[in-house]
């Protein structure tokens, strides 16, 4: 099963691949204006009681631990999610759920490419990196 189809089945149907693609590159685009960045986001995650979750996702070969939809909400933000949401045209419901999915595997890729570097054009770079992997 594909990124994509483990979207589909986390979120529920109905839902087409290029959903779940728009709200990935919608995420991608959240992290880059969040203040901080991704390491800002990753501090909120932490901040709310999910230091395993972010440690587990920062490890090359190690295996990612899942959060909820909820957890996504929480650690993200409601503004975010909804942003994600009106940006999309998606439920914030779906967009919770993809972003638990996605955000994980997100961090995940930055670790295996050096580390989470958001400056300039690195930052970019490995975001197309990713968001081509699951389109």
């Amino acid at each position: 099963m594909g990124l994509l189809d483990s979207l589909k089945s986390m979120v529920g149907g109905g839902v087409s691949s290029e959903d779940h693609a728009s709200v990935a590159n919608e995420l991608v685009n959240a992290v880059q204006q969040h203040p901080g960045g991704l390491s800002g986001i990753l501090d909120n995650f932490k901040q709310n009681g999910m230091d395993n979750h972010v440690n587990s996702w920062q490890q090359p070969g190690q295996a990612n631990q899942p959060i909820s939809p909820d957890q996504a909400q929480q650690g993200l933000g409601s503004g975010v999610i909804d942003s994600i949401a009106q940006r999309t045209g998606l439920s914030p419901t779906m967009v919770k759920g993809a972003a638990a999915v996605v955000l994980p595997m997100l961090v995940a890729h930055f670790a295996e490419n050096g580390g989470i570097h958001e400056s300039g054009s690195n930052f970019g770079s490995l975001a197309s990196g990713f968001l081509s992997k699951i389109v």
